[in-house]
């Protein structure tokens, strides 16, 4: 036996002419009205193969039992079939609606009948086992993205971890000013901010803004190659000290090429565009490769602007600090160099956020991480 069949028909010759043609190859449950096929259905715990039941059965109709079927969720469950008077019922549209397989007509022809039954059972078990699979792959699916998210945040832990450590190396090193890559980070969430408001065709991210932010803290790696005497000489660079000193950009790709590994590919990405390029300028007077215009990474202008009025507002081995009024007025007025015109209006927007950082911090002083 390949399982049960539930026949609902309250007409005796045509429920004979079907239990003859299905019973030979599953156990037909045999229901004479539709209250009792639903107490069948209701109590049948092994369930049905399928049901086969009279549209224009009364006093409740198939149509309405189909209806009631489908809002439990029943037709979803097996096959359901309905015999009709004739192929045109004008009812048979809204039984497929409902989900119903298939329908047979009369005459009832046992081969007919067979074949109907026989092959709609089999497509709708081959379905199941489809989707059982389906749901087992994904079972073992999620599985594998769990465990492929716990090995992220163990990732991101390392990452974040040596992030941390370069980032303190970076701030000890440059001697003079502790707090300047944790300004540099506010000063570029800011500023890009205000550059996603006025100007969201520049297609700037949230997502994309925290991960320039976070890399901005390692924009002067490279000043660890910087000898001391060059580094923290208070007096001007000669032109052989200030070539030595611009290569902390190409230096610092070299170390973070050794470490890239401890990084996932877009933050590596973000990392290495800021240390090469902050310095270049749009108008392509910049170092080290005189990028212009918008060939320099959006995340490199940003840090660029960040980094420039930071050195400006603060003290620093060669210079004292300037004040927030003079060094806005150098920044807009091209004194450092030409930024874009679309950032430099975000600049210009946001310069009361950049002066309350420089009125918290001061110069030497550390910005709480929020």
């Amino acid at each position: 036996m390949k399982g049960q069949v539930l026949i609902i028909n309250d007409d005796k010759v045509e429920m004979a002419a079907l239990n003859r043609a299905i019973s030979e190859d599953y156990r037909c449950v045999l229901a004479m009205s539709v209250n009792e096929g639903v107490k069948f259905l209701a109590s049948n715990e092994d369930g049905f193969s399928a049901v086969v039941i009279k549209l224009d059965i009364k006093p409740m109709s198939g149509l309405r039992f189909l209806q009631i079927a489908a809002q439990n969720n029943k037709i979803s469950t097996m096959p359901f079939i309905v015999t009709v008077e004739s192929d045109d019922d004008l009812e048979l549209d809204e039984c497929f609606e409902l989900g119903v397989v298939d329908y047979i007509a009369k005459p009832f022809i046992t081969a007919r009948i067979k074949r109907c039954v026989d092959r709609n059972i089999s497509v709708f078990n081959k379905f199941k086992m489809i989707g059982d699979s389906i749901e087992v792959n994904n079972a073992s699916l999620q599985e594998k993205m769990d465990k492929i998210a716990r090995s992220n945040d163990n990732f991101k832990e390392r990452q974040n971890a040596l992030l941390e450590a370069l980032g303190t190396v970076v701030e000890y090193r440059n001697l003079e000013d502790t707090g300047h890559v944790r300004r540099v980070k506010k000063f570029t969430e800011i500023l890009g901010k205000s550059l996603m408001e006025l100007f969201p065709e520049c297609g700037l991210t949230e997502k994309n803004l925290k991960l320039y932010a976070a890399a901005s803290v390692l924009h002067d790696v490279g000043k660890i190659c910087i000898p001391d005497d060059i580094m923290l000489k208070p007096g001007k660079m000669t032109d052989e000290e200030y070539e030595f000193m611009k290569s902390h950009t190409t230096k610092g790709i070299e170390i973070l090429e050794s470490i890239k590994d401890n990084w996932d590919d877009d933050f590596a990405e973000a990392v290495k565009e800021i240390c090469r390029w902050h310095h270049e300028r749009y108008d392509g007077r910049g170092y080290p490769d005189r990028l212009e215009g918008d060939k320099i990474p959006i995340s490199a202008q940003l840090v660029s602007i960040a980094d420039t009025y930071d050195a400006l507002v603060t003290d620093r081995v060669y210079k004292k600090a300037y004040t927030k009024q003079e060094a806005f007025k150098m920044m807009t007025g091209g004194e450092c160099g030409e930024f874009s015109p679309q950032i430099m209006e975000a600049f210009r927007q946001s310069r009361e956020q950049f002066e309350a950082v420089v009125d918290e911090l001061g110069n030497n002083e550390s910005l709480n991480e929020e």
